[in-house]
């Protein structure tokens, strides 16, 4: 989790990506989660770090309540878009919670989505 500071637009760029920041010599665009599944913004200057083979890129976040395991198979929140790449629901420990697929969350975005 990091707190991201004064983020540098990138022209014509979907809403849901609010910009980019410098982190340790990487620039990583950060992504703004509600925006990109159409529940609003959430507001936050938090983000996690999703690092991969391709690149790194951040989630906002305005908590992290922790990391589980998930076991099983997690059908997809949905037929199309960005909600192919989100499973579930899968039991939180307070509550129900979608899990990301991080690699095709990155294919998706890559895609101009």
């Amino acid at each position: 989790m990091v707190t991201f500071p004064e983020l540098t637009r990138v022209p014509g760029s979907p809403a849901h990506l609010l910009g980019v920041f410098a982190h340790r010599g990487e620039v990583i665009p950060v992504v703004d989660i509600g925006l990109l599944v159409g529940k609003g913004s959430q507001s936050t200057r938090r983000a996690v770090l999703v690092r991969l083979p391709r690149g790194t890129l951040a989630l906002t976040a305005s908590t992290v309540a922790g990391v589980s395991p998930v076991t099983g198979s997690l059908e997809p929140l949905g037929a199309s878009g960005v909600h192919v790449h989100l499973r579930g629901p899968a039991k939180g420990a307070q509550r129900d919670v979608a899990v990301i697929e991080p690699e095709g969350l990155f294919d998706y975005l890559s895609q101009g989505a």
